[in-house]
């Protein structure tokens, strides 16, 4: 837990400096609307935690997210007799959403098999996801965009509880991360299938000569990581109340990225829930923070000036970000690399010492 703690102090350091910096960032409206994307983030962030623990990769959550948020639109938005293709087939969101999440499961599923039955790249079985999800999302909405119209789904992204100048302290979303997360560290710690998610990432092999059934275990990561990624995908259509194939884009950047600041590390065998929504609101804060952040100061002539970052240094920052984790990931183990041989150094030369 090491890493997490430091990861938290960072978070907390930084929340202070944004706040030092502009007072609104701990405003009511602005912690809530940080905490919403902090939790849709933080959902699928500790699906895909998953699969990078094993030692895979799923480069297709983001297009999962897209392609649910659109099969709802198009099943349970509102229809229009005049021109039934602009919009959806009015079916209620009781069968709108248990399709779409039943959907999202089954892509997980046969990407699990391709990967595990056939023997192929994880990077390659999800990036050809990818691109297949965001084509049919596409075809859904024929290029353009689908509207949720009136359906009750927009309360899951607005409502809440024990509400604060109109506003609720307890977002849908987090209650939803909360569950999320009190499953996910059930089954990763406190289960037998979470033992063998992190055997696996440890020594694939070492596992598969033990008797732990890998092939099993892997396909069920990818089938919780898609089915996460469903979820999410539930929450952003209720908060954006229109979808396109746009949607989605780039979002399973910030969910690998959350889980390696979070302590996940890409050579698989190690992570926690806690780290994934650590790094989760490490990035959402970031992002809040482009916008948030101003240093006031007065120039030669004595005016008084204020200075913003440039949103265009969002996509920079952010991927600035993403390899610091990256090296700091690869830092640590080499570290704890340097750490077990001098220490099997040590036993060897001083074999008395394993029974002190």
């Amino acid at each position: 837990m090491r890493r997490e703690l430091g990861m938290f102090v960072a978070l907390v350091l930084l929340c202070l400096g944004l706040w030092a910096a502009n007072h609104d960032f701990l405003g009511v409206s602005n912690v809530i609307n940080t905490t919403r994307q902090v939790s849709m983030l933080g959902v699928f962030a500790i699906g895909i935690s998953f699969v990078i623990i094993t030692g895979g990769i799923d480069l297709s959550i983001g297009s999962v997210i897209g392609l649910t948020g659109v099969l709802i639109a198009k099943l349970s938005g509102q229809y229009y007799p005049d021109n039934p293709a602009s919009g959806g087939l009015g079916y209620s969101l009781w069968l709108g959403i248990p399709v779409a999440l039943a959907v999202a499961a089954l892509v997980g599923l046969a990407q699990g098999l391709l990967i595990t039955r056939l023997n192929l790249q994880p990077f390659i079985v999800t990036l050809g996801g990818m691109l297949l999800l965001r084509g049919v999302s596409q075809t859904v909405v024929r290029g353009g965009t689908l509207s949720l119209g009136d359906v009750p789904l927009a309360r899951l992204a607005n409502g809440g509880l024990f509400g604060s100048e109109g506003s609720p302290l307890l977002p849908y979303p987090l209650l939803i991360l909360l569950v999320v997360a009190a499953l996910g560290a059930y089954l990763l710690h406190f289960t037998v299938f979470g033992r063998y998610v992190y055997a696996i990432g440890g020594n694939r092999d070492a596992a598969e000569y033990s008797g732990i059934p890998v092939r099993r275990v892997e396909t069920l990561t990818y089938v919780i990581s898609a089915f996460s990624g469903g979820v999410a995908g539930v929450c952003y259509a209720a908060y954006i109340g229109q979808m396109s194939q746009q949607v989605g884009i780039a979002y399973e950047l910030y969910a690998i990225a959350a889980a390696v600041l979070g302590g996940v590390s890409l050579r698989g065998g190690e992570g926690t829930v806690v780290g994934s929504i650590i790094g989760a609101c490490i990035m959402r804060v970031i992002d809040n923070g482009i916008n948030m952040f101003q240093w006031t100061y007065r120039d030669s002539a004595g005016t008084r000036r204020i200075f913003r970052l440039d949103n265009n240094w969002t996509f920079i920052i952010i991927g600035t970000v993403i390899l610091a984790a990256v090296v700091l990931d690869q830092v640590a183990h080499i570290v704890q690399s340097k750490r077990r041989i001098r220490r099997a150094g040590a036993l060897a030369a001083n074999p008395s010492a394993t029974h002190a």
